[in-house]
Order: structure tokens, then sequence, then C-alpha cells
């Protein structure tokens, strides 16, 4: 089976959505800065209009992190994976590379406790209880290991 790859595109297209989220960030934390500066909010005041030059980069900053993530998760799962746009087959060969991926993990963390594919045979372990002590032993033990009465 050939690994399924995600297209050049759409890794464009995820990185471009990650810049986009990054300056809209940026945008949104300006207002922060420009409050610990009160000689900028004082010139807006008197430049007249002090809400819009104040509050407008973080709004836009703002909608920029609402785009980016869009972006990334379109690029990411597909414009059909993603519900874009609806085709349950076309869907299935968008989130193709996760689904494969997600098998592939439980599928190793199936192999490292050793369920599934296990070569060896799980050996089945038998206890016997005392009949003077009631303290677990190995099947053929002939002794106790508890209270050293004889098993019966």
């Amino acid at each position: 089976m050939a690994k399924r790859q995600i297209s050049e595109e759409r890794k464009v297209l995820y990185y471009i959505g990650m810049g986009v989220t990054a300056i809209g960030v940026i945008l949104f934390l300006s207002v922060f800065v420009r409050a610990l500066n009160p000689s900028s909010m004082l010139d807006d005041m008197v430049s007249g209009n002090p809400m819009a030059s104040f509050m407008g980069p973080p709004l836009i900053g703002f909608i920029m992190i609402a785009v980016g993530n869009v972006l990334r998760t379109i690029a990411a799962r597909g414009a059909y994976g993603s519900g874009l746009m609806l085709d349950p087959e076309k869907a299935r060969e968008d989130l193709a590379p996760w689904s494969s991926m997600a098998g592939g993990v439980i599928k190793d963390a199936l192999e490292e406790v050793n369920i599934a594919g296990s070569k060896e045979a799980i050996k089945e372990v038998i206890k016997i209880r005392c009949p003077h002590c009631t303290a677990l032993n190995d099947e053929n033990s002939k002794y106790c290991g508890q209270c050293g009465q004889k098993m019966i």
C-alpha cells in the first residue's frame, strides 16, 4: 500500500494560515503594548478619534487569527474533509493521511504492549490456594510457600 501524502498546495496553504495567525496575534497584542505607553494614548486623544486608532489593529488582528485558523483547518483536512464541501467519498480521500496515521499509532501501541501481532504465545499462569492458610502458590508446588504445609 502506497503511503498517502498531503499535497504541496495544502502544505503551502497551511503555512500561509500559520503566518496570517501569527500576524493576527501580534496585531491583537499591540493594544497591550500601546496601553503601556501613555504618550501614544494621549496622541490618539488629541487627534480626535481615539478609539479608532487604539482598537483598530487589535480588531483586525482578531479577524486575522480567525481567518488563519480557518485556512489551516482547510489545508490540513482538505476542502471536503473540513466540511467546506460535502462529499463523503472525497472527504475520505482528504482525511486519508490522518486516518492511516491514527491507525498506525494504534497498531504501534498494541504492538508495544504485545497484544496484536504477537509472535509469542502468552503463557497462562495458574495458582492454587493452600487449604491451610489460603495463600496462592504455583500449580506444581508440593508445599505451601507461606505456611510450609503439604499441598493436597
